[in-house]
Parts: C-alpha cells; sequence; structure tokens
C-alpha cells in the first residue's frame, strides 16, 4: 500500500480547540459535515471548503488504493462504497465496508482510510449544535481495469516488460556462467584479504548489442573496488546477447543476474567461506520455511544467518518484511533501517517512513 502520499498531508492544519465529548452517537446527517483538511487554507465559502475537502479526499484514495491482485486477474470493475466515522478528536474510526465487488477491493479502500490515523491526518469534525459529534462519512471509489503499457521507466531507460521472447545470452545459460567464471575478477588491492559477498546486477540489454546496468545491489557493502569490476564485466558483454522481442520487434529489457565473490586463498579464508556458505543454507531454508507458513521457525533460522553475516542487506530485508507482517514495527524499522544503510539507496525511504512512524505511534500508546 503506498501510504506515503499520505504522509504529505501530516503537517495541515487541524483542529486543537477539542472539548470533552459525551455524545456517542453517531450522526449521519450534521448541521457543519466533516472535511478533509486539505482545503482549509482557502479564503471561501463552507460550502466550496465542502466541495475542494471532497475532492480532495478522493484524490487521496485514489493515488493510494491498490488493485488488488486477485480482483485484476478475476476481471473484477465497479464500485466499492465504504463508510468510516469522523471522531470529535478528528481521527477516523469504524470504517466499514458498504458494498463490495470482490477481490480484496473492499478491504483495499478501507486499509487507506484506515491508515489515515497512521499519516497523522486530522480531520475538520462535523458539527451539531455548535459541538463537535461524531459523523459518518460515506465514499464510493471506482475499480476499472485499464491495460497496462508493455514497457516501464528504469532510471530514464524504457524496458519492455510484456514480451514475446526474453533476451538470452548468446551462448545459453552455461555459455553465461563460463563467461562470469572466466571475466569477473577479484580486486587486486584485496588478494590478501578474506572479504567475500555478492551482489544482484539488473542488466539493459539493447537490441543494438549495448549491454549496461540498471542498478547494482551490493547486499554486503563490498564497495567500490568490487562495483568497477562487476562493470568491467558488463562492458565486455557487448553484442553477446540475443535482444528480447515485442510484437515481432527487437526490444530493450531488463534480465537480472546474481554475481559472487568469494576469496582466492581457500585454504587461509577456509573458515570465512564456510560461515558464508552456513549463512547462506540458514537464509535459504529460513525463507522458505516462512513462505510456507512455519513463521516461527523461519524466522529464527534467518535470524542465525543474520548473527553469522550481520550486514547482510538482503537477509535482514526479508527478516524486516517478515516483522511488518507480524506488526512488530520497531524490530521492522531496525532492520530496514541497516538495508537502506547498507544499500545506500532510497528504495526503502517510503517503507522507512511508514513503518518507523507506527512504531512511533505504537510507543505513544503504551
Amino acid at each position: 500500500m503506498k501510504y506515503y502520499i499520505l504522509l504529505l498531508f501530516a503537517a495541515l492544519t487541524w483542529q486543537n480547540n477539542l472539548s470533552a465529548q459525551t455524545d456517542t452517537i453517531i450522526y449521519d446527517v450534521v448541521e457543519q459535515q466533516p472535511r478533509f483538511p486539505m482545503c482549509e487554507s482557502l479564503d471561501t465559502t463552507i460550502a466550496a471548503k465542502n466541495q475542494c475537502a471532497q475532492q480532495a479526499l478522493l484524490a487521496i484514495i485514489y493515488q493510494n488504493v491498490q488493485y488488488p491482485v486477485q480482483a485484476r486477474m478475476e476481471g473484477l470493475e465497479g464500485t466499492v462504497v465504504a463508510s468510516f466515522v469522523v471522531e470529535p478528536d478528528s481521527t477516523v474510526s469504524n470504517a466499514q465496508v458498504l458494498r463490495d465487488i470482490g477481490g480484496g477491493c473492499g478491504n483495499a479502500v478501507v486499509a487507506v482510510i484506515n491508515a489515515m490515523n497512521v499519516a497523522g491526518i486530522r480531520w475538520i469534525p462535523g458539527q451539531r449544535v455548535g459541538k463537535d459529534v461524531r459523523a459518518k462519512m460515506t465514499v464510493p471509489i471506482k475499480f476499472r481495469l485499464q491495460e497496462a503499457p508493455p514497457y516501464v521507466l528504469m532510471e530514464g531507460d524504457t524496458v519492455y516488460t510484456q514480451l514475446e521472447k526474453t533476451a538470452e545470452f548468446k551462448e545459453g545459460d552455461e555459455g553465461l556462467n563460463t563467461f562470469i567464471t572466466e571475466s569477473l575478477k577479484y580486486p587486486a588491492a584485496y588478494k590478501d584479504t578474506c572479504l567475500f559477498g555478492y551482489m544482484d546486477v539488473q542488466l539493459l540489454i539493447e537490441p543494438d548489442g549495448i549491454v549496461k546496468s540498471i542498478s547494482i545491489s551490493d547486499y554486503m557493502e563490498l564497495g567500490l573496488d568490487f562495483q568497477l569490476e562487476v562493470v568491467n564485466l558488463i562492458t565486455g558483454m557487448f553484442g553477446k546477447w540475443n535482444p528480447a522481442t515485442y510484437k515481432g520487434r527487437e526490444v530493450p529489457s531488463a534480465v537480472e543476474i546474481r554475481l559472487s565473490f568469494i576469496p582466492e586463498d581457500a585454504i587461509a579464508c577456509q573458515a570465512t567461506i564456510e560461515n558464508f556458505q552456513t549463512a547462506n543454507t540458514l537464509a535459504a531454508e529460513g525463507m522458505q520455511l516462512y513462505d510456507s507458513g512455519e513463521q516461527e521457525s523461519g524466522l529464527e533460522k534467518l535470524s542465525k544467518a543474520i548473527e553469522l553475516l550481520p550486514n547482510n542487506a538482503e537477509y535482514l530485508a526479508f527478516r524486516g518484511q517478515a516483522y511488518v507482517d507480524q506488526e512488530d514495527y520497531r524490530a521492522a524499522c531496525q532492520d530496514l533501517f541497516q538495508v537502506r544503510r547498507i544499500l545506500g539507496t532510497d528504495t526503502y525511504d517510503q517503507l522507512l517512513m511508514i513503518v518507523c512512524r507506527m512504531e512511533e505511534q505504537g510507543e505513544e500508546e503504551k
């Protein structure tokens, strides 16, 4: 769920003069309807503010709601009608689906509504006889399937995702493995060390034979010298790929490969290599157990792998996501912050904002 757009509104003006309320009735009709807080700075009439606020509310929901995969697969379209209560303290509660189209669409709308409290959005409460009261709001959200374009933009490059034939190394998978083995060099400056690790590289394969990297994920902080060796390997791939095709023509597409750096002195670095292999086995088993429903056993094995390789961003990212699923936001925030530091990208920034905000909210409620 893309809650990050909601966070943009967390600092908007909201009511501070909250008085103690004893009226617990939920009103369907009030003298002054609740308002989404985006339009309060407008110098206009209440009616105009209400209209502006309703449009802003719908825009925020549409920008954040995700079309559930199940609904897409089943071809479900239509209008979900949801209601919620704006409380006198400016929060929302009692979000529920009044009319659903199935496939998880109703739940998707309710999730966005509930996220408003997490994001810190504070409504202008409804009023009756001059007092803030509990007032019900109703919103209709339309779900319409649209044909997705056959490509996406990645780092400014057009990358086709709908393909008739994927890009292939001209000498096949075995040839690719041989090329990597022969071409990927361990940096000379580190030959006397036992530094080890791996990177995931997303390649852009162009129709004209050019190959370049879209992204390099340095999971274990190997550093610039190792990344330069990856770039040298990619440069040497020029003309070695058959490009992907779409509707009978050659198009640019992405291919992901994993590159491992193992110390060359196998004897001196035996303990380090064995530690690396043990951690990889534990992590793989832990992820598989977690995905198959054995969450506790999976997390236990994954945590043992992290004890062996505490700066492995891939392990930390999986465990962080697992903690989010279990609503352990404090642990998730710590793991994902480590991932952000190791990879040095902004990929996890929005998720961190949401998860760490949830963790802070949980601490405040204790």
